[in-house]
């Protein structure tokens, strides 16, 4: 198929391939697609499955989703754990700070203007854990619609994915300042809020 042709078809899909993207266009389409499919088996969030043509099953909270999706699409292996996966960039430099407005809040928009389709996103705090840093959360970054809505791919415990109403395997809209969880008190107030960190760009 044609560059073209494939451009012509990532717009079907409704995503637009950023002009520098870490990924090829074929790459991406694969890993929209497999996302896509991935949702359309409404798993729920940490539940046991076992791939079409697998022996193996998986446990899909976010990282083991964040795994499948890079094996099955894109042939590349990840560490397991969500922390694992930061570790492993943050000691090969490829990870990126979110930049911050001055009232602590991400700045979106330049955010989005430094991300690439495939890129990994990380999130602290969104349940306790004794690590450091606080890494709990990671999802795949799949690039904006052709309206400008960013998405990302994984598995969330509690959201509206575009196939499922109450989390899993899923594509769901990326808002980094959105809610994510966090560290609850013994009263159900927030001690420590769930934060968007930044993102990591696997070679």
């Amino acid at each position: 198929m044609k560059l073209t042709s494939f451009f012509l078809f990532l717009i079907f899909l409704g995503f637009l391939l950023p002009s520098q993207a870490q990924i090829t266009p074929q790459q991406h389409q694969k890993l929209v697609e497999t996302a896509r499919w991935l949702g359309s088996k409404r798993l729920a969030y940490a539940s046991r499955w076992t791939p079409p043509g697998e022996k193996q099953s998986w446990v899909m909270d976010c990282s083991n989703t964040t795994r499948y999706l890079y094996q099955a699409a894109l042939q590349k292996t990840l560490p397991r754990t969500a922390s694992d996966q930061f570790y492993n960039l943050s000691q090969q430099n490829r990870i990126t700070l979110a930049p911050q407005r001055i009232d602590g809040t991400v700045d979106t928009a330049k955010l989005l203007k430094m991300m690439r389709s495939g890129d990994l996103l990380f999130w602290e705090w969104t349940y306790d854990i004794q690590r450091r840093p606080p890494i709990t959360h990671v999802m795949v970054y799949l690039g904006t619609t052709s309206n400008g809505t960013p998405k990302m791919a994984g598995s969330a415990s509690r959201s509206m994915g575009e196939a499922s109403g109450g989390g899993g395997p899923d594509v769901y809209i990326f808002d980094p300042n959105g809610p994510m969880g966090g560290v609850r008190s013994s009263f159900g107030k927030y001690i420590r809020k769930a934060r968007f960190v930044g993102f990591g760009r696997p070679s």
